[in-house]
C-alpha cells in the first residue's frame, strides 16, 4: 500500500523545488525589464497601501467626512409698506454694470402700483380754498354732473361751492336722492329718467320694495340724472332797455385774462351757467361789449358782487365774484371799458371772475361768442 505524504514532507519538497528555480539562468531581456519597472511598482506598491489603509480606517471605525451645514431658511417677514412714494430708476442712482457696456438693460424700480379699487359706499369731501365742481368730480374720477346731483345745495348754481363745505362723494356716477313724503320707487325712477330694477340693484341701496323707503334716507341712483332748473335773478333795474343806451355789436372781447378754470355745461344739457377765470384778486375787468348796466353790487344769489350788462340786442353779460365795481346801475357802458377787479365774494373758492351770456334771459355757451385766446 502507498505511503500517504504529510504536510511537512511537502514543505521539504517545495522548497527544494524553489531553490533549484533560482539556481536556473534568467534571461537577460526579462531581468532588465524587471530592473526598469521596479521602481514604478514600488512607487504604485505604496499608493495602493496608503488608499487601503484609509479604506479599512473609515470602515472599522465609521468616520464620516465632515460636510457644510445646509443653511436654515427663516420664515418670510412682510417687507414694510412702500406708501405712495415714487422712486427714481436704479439708473439713475448708478449702475452696477461696467461702464463699457453698452447694452440696454431693464432696471427695476422698487415700487408697487396699488390699482385704484372701487368705494365701497358714500364718502364726504371737504371744499379747500381753489377747488371747483370740475375739479372736484375728476379727483374722484366722477362727472362733474354727479356732484351736483349729489349735493342739492349745488343743483342749480354749481357757483355756491365754498370752502369749509362737506359734499357728498358717490361711488359711481348718478344722483343722491333723499327720500321725502309719498315718494315711490317708481316716482323716484322716472324723476331720474332710470328704472326701478336700478335703483333696487344697486349694491349700495338696501331697498327692494316701497315698504323699505324711510323718509330721510338717501338713495344712490345710478346713472340718473336730473332736469336743470336755471336761477331766475332779479337785477337792480327791470324796466325797459333806454333808447338813447348804446346797443352791443354782438361781437364780444374776452372780460379778463386769467386761466380758465370751469367751462360752460357738458355736452347736450346745460349746467354751468358760464365759464371761470382765475387771476390774483384785483385784476381789472372790462365790459365784454357796449350797453347799458342793469345790475352793480352785492347779491344774495351767490354771485357775490355782480355787474349785469345789457346789450340791447338781447344778450345780457353778467361779472361774478367781483372785489370792486366801478360802475352804477343806470350807467352807459363801452365795450373794453374797465368796469370792476375780480374777487371772491360770494359762494367762492378763490379768486375768479364768473362770466355768463345769456340771449333771451337763456344761458348760452361764451366760448361760442369770445374770440380765439
Amino acid at each position: 500500500m502507498a505511503e500517504t505524504p504529510t504536510s511537512s514532507s511537502l514543505d521539504v519538497k517545495i522548497g527544494e523545488l524553489l531553490a533549484v528555480l533560482k539556481s536556473l539562468p534568467r534571461p537577460r531581456a526579462r531581468t532588465n525589464l524587471q530592473i526598469r519597472l521596479r521602481p514604478f511598482l514600488l512607487r504604485y506598491t505604496s499608493h495602493l497601501t496608503v488608499i487601503g489603509l484609509v479604506v479599512l480606517v473609515l470602515s472599522l471605525g465609521g468616520i464620516q467626512l465632515p460636510r457644510a451645514d445646509s443653511p436654515q431658511l427663516l420664515p418670510p417677514t412682510a417687507a414694510p409698506s412702500l406708501g405712495n412714494r415714487t422712486y427714481a430708476p436704479l439708473t439713475d442712482r448708478g449702475s452696477l454694470l461696467p461702464a463699457e457696456r453698452s447694452t440696454l438693460v431693464r432696471f427695476p424700480v422698487p415700487h408697487t402700483t396699488i390699482p385704484d379699487r372701487l368705494r365701497r359706499g358714500v364718502i364726504t369731501y371737504t371744499v379747500q380754498p381753489g377747488d371747483t365742481v370740475s375739479g372736484i368730480a375728476a379727483q374722484f374720477g366722477l362727472r362733474w354732473t354727479t356732484i351736483m346731483w349729489s349735493n342739492e345745495h349745488l343743483e342749480d348754481n354749481p357757483d355756491l361751492l365754498l370752502p369749509g363745505q362737506i359734499l357728498n362723494i358717490l361711488p359711481i356716477d348718478g344722483a343722491y336722492h333723499r327720500v321725502c313724503d309719498n315718494d315711490t320707487l317708481a316716482k323716484i325712477a322716472k324723476t331720474y329718467d332710470v328704472k326701478v330694477a336700478d335703483i333696487t340693484g344697486c349694491p349700495f341701496n338696501n331697498v327692494q320694495s316701497d315698504a323699505d323707503l324711510r323718509v330721510g334716507y338717501h338713495l344712490v341712483v345710478p346713472g340718473g340724472r336730473k332736469p336743470y332748473v336755471p336761477v331766475v335773478f332779479r337785477p337792480t333795474y327791470t324796466g325797459p332797455f333806454p333808447a338813447d343806451a348804446p346797443r352791443g355789436s354782438g361781437q364780444f372781447i374776452w372780460p379778463t385774462q386769467g386761466r380758465l378754470t370751469d367751462l360752460f355745461g357738458w355736452t347736450g344739457t346745460r349746467w354751468h351757467t358760464g365759464i371761470d377765470i382765475a387771476n390774483s384778486k384785483g385784476t381789472h375787468v372790462f365790459a365784454a361789449d357796449r350797453g347799458y348796466v342793469r345790475q352793480a353790487g352785492w347779491t344774495k344769489m351767490g354771485y357775490g358782487v355782480l355787474i349785469i350788462i345789457d346789450h340791447g340786442n338781447g344778450y345780457w353779460t353778467y361779472y361774478g365774484h367781483l372785489s370792486a365795481v366801478w360802475v352804477r346801475a343806470g350807467q352807459y357802458v363801452e365795450k373794453g371799458q374797465w368796469i370792476g377787479n375780480i374777487g371772491s365774494t360770494g359762494r367762492s373758492t378763490g379768486p375768479h371772475l364768473h362770466f355768463e351770456v345769456r340771449r333771451n334771459r337763456e344761458p348760452v355757451n361764451p366760448m361760442d361768442l369770445l374770440p380765439p385766446r
